[in-house]
């Protein structure tokens, strides 16, 4: 049978494993024969376990996954009331309380959030979580070395950033890169893999929701990202695994301030085709 296990007793010969299967891996004539998997097809197999998930007789297990699966209550999804507060409650947290993040809470979060979709189910995305002020600060100190760089070589990065007035907030007690977050999530991946950067903005989209849910607030640290995307002391004093490079970064901890309203957004631009 190679990668999927067959129970005969009661498998219904329906076809739905054959049909969710996203690259055809298995074939079978509906109501006739059993499953089977086609030649090569265990070596093509990403293991998403849309197989063993859409059978609604329990009749197929794939090799290497899991068979105690919970099963989906589409009863306990949230209606659209509850998701637009979700959605549209969310803001870019940039006050910060000195509390520390709850460590087994964070940990819930991205746990959570690493059930997100990677391409080609390969979850080659890494999660750094820094919570320490002292590192905090010495990774910051490495970001404003990079734009005392791009000011000293007059590089346009630095007018169009305004890289002057966060150098100069640092240096009289502000961080304006990290916003004095009490936490920092660093997500990496393999130098080589493409889709890295999608993966990761996957994962974090994802993170800041759950968080935001369970009264975390986060922000994109995107002049963090932009520095240790191309200063070679940041990079080394973030020490990921060897072949990784930093993909995103978020600002996270507890929020200072407490929003009444929704944000409005501009009109919906949409083009619809048929």
């Amino acid at each position: 049978m190679g990668f999927i296990t067959i129970d005969e007793n009661l498998c219904q010969k329906d076809g739905l494993c054959a049909m969710v299967c996203p690259y055809r891996l298995i074939a079978l004539e509906v109501g006739k024969t059993f499953p089977q998997t086609v030649p090569g097809g265990k070596e093509r197999c990403i293991q998403c376990g849309h197989c063993q998930a859409v059978c609604p007789h329990g009749a197929l297990s794939l090799q290497g996954i899991k068979h105690d699966w919970p099963f989906f209550d589409p009863g306990q999804l949230p209606d659209l009331d509850q998701l637009t507060q979700l959605i549209r409650g969310r803001r870019s947290i940039r006050a910060y309380k000195e509390k520390r993040v709850d460590r087994d809470l964070l940990q819930r979060c991205i746990d959570l959030a690493h059930f997100a979709p990677t391409a080609r189910n390969s979850q080659q995305i890494g999660w750094l979580v820094i919570d320490s002020k002292t590192e905090l600060r010495r990774l910051t100190e490495h970001a404003i070395d990079w734009m005392r760089h791009l000011q000293a070589s007059q590089d346009p990065m630095a007018e169009h950033y305004g890289v002057q007035g966060l150098i100069r907030a640092w240096e009289n007690g502000y961080d304006g890169i990290l916003r004095h977050a009490p936490a920092l999530v660093v997500m990496h991946g393999p130098a080589g893999y493409r889709l890295a950067q999608m993966d990761s903005t996957i994962y974090l989209t994802t993170f800041e929701l759950i968080a935001f849910s369970q009264g975390i607030g986060t922000c994109w640290a995107g002049f963090f990202q932009m520095a240790a995307s191309s200063w070679p002391p940041l990079q080394a004093a973030l020490h990921l695994p060897e072949g990784h490079g930093l993909t995103a970064a978020m600002m996270v901890g507890y929020p200072r301030l407490k929003y009444q309203l929704l944000p409005p957004r501009k009109e919906t631009q949409i083009t619809w085709r048929s």
